[in-house]
Order: C-alpha cells, then structure tokens, then sequence
C-alpha cells in the first residue's frame, strides 16, 4: 500500500475504516432483529404449549366427569351386582354408546376385566387387565394405554354402593378415547402449531402430512429429532419449525409425549428480507461513500498532485513550470515554499549558464587569439623576411607563400566564426568525390606536426561521386579527424573512415579508440563553445561540422561511444537539395 498514491491510499483507508463500521453496525442491527424474533418465537412456543396443556387439562376433566357420571348410574350398579361376567358383557353396550368413548371397560373389585368394549381393534382383554392393574398399582385417575398401534387416553373411576363408611365397591369403569389425527388437529388448532403424538417412539398422531410424517418418524427414530423441555430449531424440508416437548406420561410401562411444532416460515422469510436489506443498504452505503470519498480526497490531494508535477518538472530539467498554491494552509505553505525554490534555481540555472557562457566565450576568444596570433606572428615574421628578402638571400616567392597561407588560415577562421553566427546555409554545390576530401582533410590534419604519428585507415564502398560544397565538406571531414585525433594516444591511436555510398546517400563513420565521450557534454555536444579535455580547444569543431553538414540538408550524430572508443556518423545525401526542400531538422 505504500506505493499506491495518497489519494488512492486515503480512499482506500477510509473505505476500510466505513467498511468496518457499517458492516459492524449492520450485524448488531441484524443480530438484534434474529434476537428479538427469536424471542417472539420462544415466548409463542411457550404460550402455544400452555395453552395446549390448559386445553389438555380441560379435556381431562371432562372426560372424568363423564366417567364419573356413568359409575353413578344406577342400572349400572345393578348390572355390576350379577357378578355374571357374560351378562356383564351384554349389558354394556347401552353404558358404551350413551358415553360415546371408543374404549369401554367394566372391571370386578379384583381387577378382571368383565367387559370390553372397542370401536376398532387391537385392544383385547389380557392387554386391558395389564394395563388396568398396572394403574390401579400406580394409583391412576387417568392413563395412556396403547396396542396393536392405537393410543387410548383412559379414565378410571370406581363404582360404589352406598355411602360413606358404609360404600361398598361393586367394579371399576374406565372410558377410553383413541388419539388420532383428528384430535391431535384439535389441540393444534387451539395451540395454533403442529401437534405430534408419540408413543414408544412411534407417531400415534400428527397434523403433518404424510410424507412429512414419514420423514419425521425417520429422523425420531434415528434420534435426530429429540427436543427436550427447551425450544429446539428443526429444519423439515424447505420449512423451520420450533419444536418443544410436552411429557403426557412420563411413568412405564408406556412414555406419552407430545412434540409441538410451530412453523418459522414467517420468521425465517422476514430473516431473509432483512438480510437483503441489510445487504443493500451495506453495499448503497459503500458506494455512496466511495463517491463521496473520491470527491473529497480529489479535492485533498488534487493540490499535492500539482505540487507532484511541479517537482518533476523540475527535476526533468523544466523550470518554467509553474504552481497555483491552493488547497489547505499546509499545501499552500509547501507550495510557495517550492515556488520561491524554483525561482531560486532559476536564478542560479541563469547566472550558472552566464558565467559559463562567459568562461566558454573567455575560452573561446582565449583560443582565436591565440590561433590569431600565431597566424600574425607568421604573417608579420614573413613580411620581415620578405622586406629584407635580397639582404639576406631569401626566396621571395617562398616568404609570400607562408604570408598567403598565413592570411588565408585567418580568414578562414573567420569565415568559420561567420559562418556558424549565419543561420541561412552558405554552401556552393559542385560535383565532386566525397573520398577525395576524406583524404584530404586526413592529410591537412596530418600536416600538423603533433599529430603526424596518427594512424588513419580509409575503407570506401560504391560510387563516391556526389553533389556538394568540397571546401566546406572537407573542412568538417578535418575536424572529425582533429577530434579523433585529438582523443587518442599519441602512438597508439587508431583512426579509421569508413564510407559507404548508396543510391541516395553517402554514409560516413568516423571511429577512434578513445576515451570516449565524458557524459557531461554528451546532451549537447554539437553547441557552440562546448569542450572537454582540450587545452586549446575553442568548442567549435563540432559546431562547425554540424552546421556544415545541416546546409548540406545531412546529419552528424554519435552513433557509439564508450570507455574503448566513439564512432561519429555522417550522413549526407548525394544530390543537394533546393532551399526550400530542405526539412528543418533531419533525425538519425
């Protein structure tokens, strides 16, 4: 993150922090919602079973009144003394109908049963007498007895003769009542939720369909769903339910329960939207932050960037470039604080390049006088000499030589210093051979007697015929080779021109082991006065070259230089073209 710009790194920072807060907010607000309905759900669970049992405990009542109502019949007193199990048996079936229970049993003081009576089958009388004896033993009102896959919920009361101390017991009644769909719906209904009956671990009773009832008695069966007295959250197919347990019976020989299941359908769909609310809101929030953000980190940093390009521009060398200070009180410090820098260096940069302007022109003019000098020495030694020709036996014709050459070197210095001030091109175009004037001005340099042990090869390949100015072209050609030879050893040098003509162009390399180029004065190698290494040197060899070569509508660049040598390339074209053809800046 380090690298990333400030803006991208505010941004960035502050949408984390935004992040964090919001999504931290977010899951408080939704863990307080699931919390809070999760308590709806629990405080509905818990009144749903109350009032399941409450319901319970009224049903029970009624059916022991309707049990104790038939042990006060007094036909059925008389019926019970006949102690004739048979005539018992007939006689029962009036008391069966006028309780309209599904399970009627009349029973002798001993416990045996005498009459039976089921509205379907699978209780018999064994299993009746077991049960019987077994409630009697637990000192029962009320029981669950269930066979042969049905549960009856029994009510036991005793039929007595007389009052008092003076009662005696005649037999026992109990009414039964199947626990089936339809009752459990019953309680359901009134409970609000889904009713399941268990007995033995098997369903004796449900409101939920039958597939689902199947995957139920499945799941019990594998003890998968079990709640205890707390509220458990049970997941059937695609729909939740809170389930809790309600023991009937807790006692053997048979375990009655009740599951009560009330549906989260409504809960877990308002979950769900609160969910992609929340989600939304999040992910609207972000996005209305990250707009925001970059609006007001673009108005934080936009003046930094300004500051930014400011140095680089003036680290590229450009110190024009200007800034509008704006922004905090910081930035505008820094930024008048970089103006006042930059104008600083401006003014340094202009008295730096004056006082190198003045050392190039001291050097420079340091150098023409000098070469102008030792052009009048001669010139005035040869007018001596020619002056007192016959006294002292000279030739005549020899002294006027060295005061013509002497007075042409002069001008053509001069002619140079004109030339390179001349912005118009100043060349004479004749035909000529381009070899011609490499050797020549590879001879005019040799001629100097400090470089007449400089070793220079000359390669030519194709046609050397062309169109140009052989006296100026000859004259740059002599200062790549004073250059070259300049910047290699004394006898050790090695100095080539290599030439090569094609249809359009001639192509000159002009290579030495030197050196090299120093880095200093490679940007602007071809400017007037510029020099390195050279006592005596005036700056403007190369000057000259380019300037000669521009007008001939070529170019001379460094093609290589380094520690083992520098190549200069030239590249002039055969044919001169009309002023006007000429492009104003030839690239190599």
């Amino acid at each position: 993150m380090t690298r990333l710009r400030l803006q991208s790194q505010l941004l960035l920072s502050t949408l984390l922090i935004i992040c964090a807060l919001a999504g931290a907010i977010l899951l408080i607000i939704r863990h307080t919602i699931r919390t809070q309905i999760a308590d709806q759900v629990k405080y509905s669970t818990e009144a749903s079973i109350q009032e399941f049992e409450t319901v319970q405990r009224q049903m029970q009542l009624q059916l022991s009144r309707t049990a104790s109502l038939l042990a006060e019949i007094p036909t059925l007193k008389a019926l019970m003394t006949t102690q004739d199990a048979p005539t018992i048996q007939d006689g029962s079936t009036p008391f069966w109908r006028l309780a309209g229970s599904d399970l009627f049993l009349l029973a002798n003081p001993g416990g045996r049963v005498v009459a039976l009576d089921v509205t379907q089958k699978g209780l018999n009388r064994e299993t009746a007498e077991g049960f019987l004896r077994t409630s009697l033993n637990e000192g029962q009102e009320s029981a669950w007895w269930y066979s042969g896959g049905r549960l009856y919920w029994v009510f036991l009361r005793p039929i007595l003769a007389g009052t008092g101390n003076n009662a005696k017991v005649l037999g026992l009644v109990a009414i039964g009542y199947e626990t089936n769909s339809r009752i459990a719906g019953q309680l359901g209904f009134v409970a609000e939720s889904k009713i399941v009956l268990l007995a033995d671990n098997r369903i004796i009773a449900s409101t939920f369909s039958p597939e689902q009832e199947a995957v139920l008695q499945d799941r019990i069966l594998a003890k998968q769903i079990l709640p205890g007295a707390n509220a458990t959250e049970v997941a059937l197919g695609n729909d939740s339910y809170q389930a809790a347990r309600v023991t009937l019976q807790a006692d053997p020989p048979l375990p009655v329960q009740c599951y009560v299941f009330i549906s989260l359908t409504r809960s877990m769909a308002f979950i769900r939207q609160i969910n992609r609310t929340i989600l939304v809101v999040g992910l609207t929030a972000i996005l209305l932050a990250t707009l925001l953000l970059r609006f007001v980190s673009g108005t934080i940093t936009h003046p930094l960037n300004n500051l930014v390009a400011g140095v680089r521009a003036l680290a590229a060398g450009d110190y024009t470039y200007s800034i509008t200070p704006h922004g905090s009180s910081e930035v505008v410090e820094l930024s008048e604080s970089f103006s006042k820098m930059r104008g600083e260096l401006m003014a340094f940069q202009r008295k730096q390049i004056e006082t190198e302007r003045v050392a190039a022109v001291g050097r420079a003019a340091n150098s023409i006088s000098h070469d102008l000098r030792h052009h009048l020495a001669a010139l005035v030694a040869n007018a001596e000499f020619l002056y007192e020709a016959e006294k002292l036996r000279l030739d005549r014709d020899e002294v006027y030589k060295e005061i013509q050459t002497a007075s042409e070197q002069m001008t053509e210095l001069l002619d140079s210093l004109r030339d390179l001030a001349r912005e118009q091109r100043n060349i004479s175009p004749v035909n000529a051979s381009i070899d011609q004037c490499v050797r020549r001005a590879i001879e005019a340099a040799r001629a100097r007697p400090e470089l007449r042990d400089r070793k220079i090869n000359v390669r030519a390949t194709g046609d050397m015929a062309g169109v140009f100015d052989p006296k100026k072209m000859e004259r740059a050609l002599l200062n790549l080779a004073l250059n070259a030879c300049e910047a290699v050893p004394n006898r050790q040098g090695n100095i080539s021109f290599d030439i090569v003509s094609t249809a359009e162009a001639f192509e000159i390399r002009v290579s030495d082991n030197g050196p090299g180029i120093p880095l200093a004065i490679r940007n602007n190698l071809f400017d007037p006065f510029v020099s390195a290494g050279k006592p005596n040197g005036t700056g403007l060899g190369l000057a000259i070259v380019s300037k000669i070569i521009a007008d001939h509508g070529g170019a001379v660049s460094v093609e290589s230089t380094s520690e083992t040598g520098t190549t200069f390339l030239v590249k002039l074209p055969r044919i001169q073209l009309a002023p006007n053809e000429i492009p104003e800046k030839v690239t190599t």
